[in-house]
């Protein structure tokens, strides 16, 4: 009696993508968690901290006037970019030591799901968890500081100019989101910068990154004022008036805006990668 040939559709369990699988992912994820999770809390405590004692400085030399809608904008964008560059730079601090390095690299996950982690974590996660912290700082301020104005007929005060900054929405004529999205993939590029001079370089990873993005922040300055470059070009899709509609103009934009980021996190993939092959 002859044994019936298996049918081809029958198989066994299918293997896990060596590109990028879901629930291994989640691993990735919750073991991040689980070991960064403290560092992370003591980087957003420290980030708190000193947004209070500015604001302590800020009410005090200005007799509470000075929390004004623009300066708030000011302190959102500087703190953002501060503190995301060094989250970004830290974010592979275990490649800079031998041992710790290994064993990172060692996880049980793919190179594109280490990568895309890295991205969500660092160029929307952080953004999302500081702005939470930054208007969580800034409400009961701005309560208090339009309780303790002197208000009335004979006294100047626009509340306008008091209003709650919030990131990335439309609050008032002085803070449309517009801009504040250019200002957001500008800080995507500098992270990036960050991350990859992170696996990039072998010693004093940190402070080397730090010298490579202020040295192409100060070419990119001179050569700038050089060229003798319009800004109204460069930033046309953040004007509030739309800028220049030249095709040029978005062929430029287009490069900087959309081109510049994507080709710095794929360096960011790559260093990653060389980093595995050694």
């Amino acid at each position: 009696m002859s044994t019936a040939a298996p049918s081809s559709g029958a198989s066994g369990p299918r293997p896990k993508s060596e590109i990028f699988s879901w629930p291994r992912w989640l691993l990735l994820v919750r073991a991040r968690w689980t070991e960064q999770r403290r560092q992370y809390a003591a980087h957003m405590l420290v980030t708190a901290i000193l947004y209070c004692v500015l604001l302590v400085f800020v009410l005090w030399s200005s007799n509470f006037k000075g929390f004004t809608i623009g300066l708030q904008s000011g302190l959102y964008f500087c703190g953002l970019y501060t503190t995301g560059c060094v989250f970004a730079g830290r974010y592979f601090q275990a490649m800079a030591r031998r041992e710790s390095a290994l064993q990172a690299l060692m996880l049980p996950a793919s190179l594109c799901e280490k990568w895309l982690l890295c991205l969500l974590l660092v160029a929307l996660v952080y953004p999302l968890f500081y702005s939470l912290l930054f208007l969580a700082i800034s409400w009961p301020v701005q309560q208090l500081v339009l309780a303790a104005l002197p208000q009335g007929p004979a006294i100047k005060f626009d509340p306008r100019n008091y209003a709650l900054f919030v990131p990335f929405v439309d609050v008032s004529e002085n803070s449309p989101a517009q801009p504040q999205w250019g200002l957001l993939i500008g800080l995507w590029i500098l992270q990036a910068l960050a991350v990859s001079g992170t696996l990039y370089f072998q010693r004093a990873a940190m402070l080397k990154t730090q010298v490579l993005i202020f040295g192409l922040l100060v070419f990119s300055s001179i050569w700038w004022i050089a060229v003798d470059a319009r800004g109204e070009v460069i930033f046309a899709w953040w004007m509030l008036d739309g800028g220049s509609g030249k095709p040029l103009t978005h062929v430029i934009n287009s490069l900087l805006w959309i081109g510049l980021p994507i080709l710095l996190w794929l360096q960011v993939f790559l260093h990653l990668k060389e980093r595995e092959l050694l």
